[in-house]
């Protein structure tokens, strides 16, 4: 198991450290992860204005869970 382990280990930072590699992370973030953090950023500052999560953190969650199956009920 341990050998296993190590090997898998070894084989990620080899990964890691691929110049291509790199520059192909750092293009998945700019287009794709970046815009997304950005959205659920923007999602979440428009809720808090709607209902404060510190004063009604129940209220709060349930309408987050409601937007986080329409966002996922849309694809």
């Amino acid at each position: 198991m341990v050998l296993l382990r190590n090997l898998l280990v070894s084989a990620a930072r080899r990964i890691a450290a691929d110049p291509e590699v790199q520059a192909k992370a750092a293009e998945t973030y700019e287009t794709s992860v970046k815009p997304r953090l950005a959205s659920a950023r923007d999602e979440l500052r428009d809720l808090a204005g709607e209902i404060d999560p510190m004063k009604q953190p129940g209220a709060f969650a349930r309408r987050l869970r409601e937007r986080l199956r329409e966002v996922n009920k849309r694809g």
